[in-house]
């Protein structure tokens, strides 16, 4: 129905949600799929098919803002030139969590209280009845995927509605951070769309989906800055290099390298420490060998 409406209204239709554009009547899919159509484009007829078919999205109410996370929504949506991050200057790193619900609920705050008891934040921002953020401000490096997987089955279980969480990248806390969010965001909207997406995907394993998905989209904007200096480091990207080269064995790289196994560990843990990717994961190491590419195909 999606790829029929796109046909039907080309360039007036868009899958990028923007909660305030308002020259948009945007619309959800029963999968949960976001769209929006220029209101000059729609007739009174149209919009009444539309309205029938799919749920109308209404835009989130920011009175109900606290004051934290209306200084977060003004800066990574408003139209205005913002340089400082609502982030405390001495905190380094923070890290978003999207998700979308394939229809509204009702009770917010029990589902606000599910995610906080598996999350590190009870910063969660609507975007609309259905979609939002979560703003982990003090992030741990790893990510534990079995407990958002478990988080996901809960909210199912609970709240009798199919949930998609995607799981942002290590953001440093610089000038850049909206800049890096906008494109983390429009990456996993792009994911979203495809038919052979997960409940819980993690930033590393979306990009090769997006390769494959929207390949124009790549580009070393999409990286996290973390990341970005680190393959400026050129003892670590030779590391790097030589432990995918070794089928991801610590021993041979090790002995590739000539280096004790310890140094080998000390140097994958500050990678680690440093952007949040455990390369001995295989979806990491993979993620790791396409950003390198990407990185080098810009210089």
């Amino acid at each position: 129905m999606l790829e029929k409406l796109m046909q039907h209204y080309k360039h007036a239709l868009t899958t990028s949600y923007s909660p305030n554009d308002s020259t948009y009547e945007w619309f959800q899919t029963e999968l949960g799929q976001t769209f929006g159509i220029l209101k000059s484009s729609l007739s009174v007829t149209e919009k009444k098919l539309l309205v029938t078919l799919f749920h109308q999205i209404q835009t989130t109410n920011e009175d109900n803002f606290s004051v934290s996370q209306q200084k977060w929504y003004d800066f990574l949506f408003s139209e205005k030139p913002m340089d400082n991050p609502p982030l405390a200057a001495e905190q380094s790193n923070v890290r978003f969590y999207y998700f979308y619900l394939t229809k509204p609920i009702d009770d917010k705050q029990s589902f606000e209280e599910a995610v906080q008891g598996i999350l590190n934040s009870d910063l969660i921002i609507w975007l609309n009845t259905s979609q939002g953020i979560i703003i982990e401000e003090k992030p741990t490096a790893i990510l534990e995927m079995d407990s958002l997987k478990n988080l996901s089955d809960t909210l199912t279980s609970d709240f009798y509605v199919e949930p998609f969480l995607y799981i942002g990248q290590l953001q440093k806390n610089d000038s850049y951070l909206r800049e890096k969010f906008k494109q983390e965001q429009n990456c996993f909207q792009t994911v979203h769309h495809t038919s052979n997406r997960e409940r819980v995907i993690s930033f590393y394993e979306a990009l090769p989906l997006l390769v494959l998905k929207s390949p124009s989209k790549i580009s070393e904007k999409l990286l996290s800055n973390h990341l970005v200096e680190a393959l400026e480091d050129n003892e670590l990207i030779h590391t790097i290099e030589a432990f995918l080269q070794s089928n991801l064995n610590a021993s041979s790289t090790a002995k590739r390298l000539f280096i004790h196994r310890n140094s080998l560990q000390y140097r994958l843990e500050k990678l680690l420490e440093k952007t949040g990717i455990d390369i001995r994961i295989f979806s990491n190491a993979a993620f790791i060998f396409l950003a390198i590419m990407v990185a080098r195909l810009e210089d």
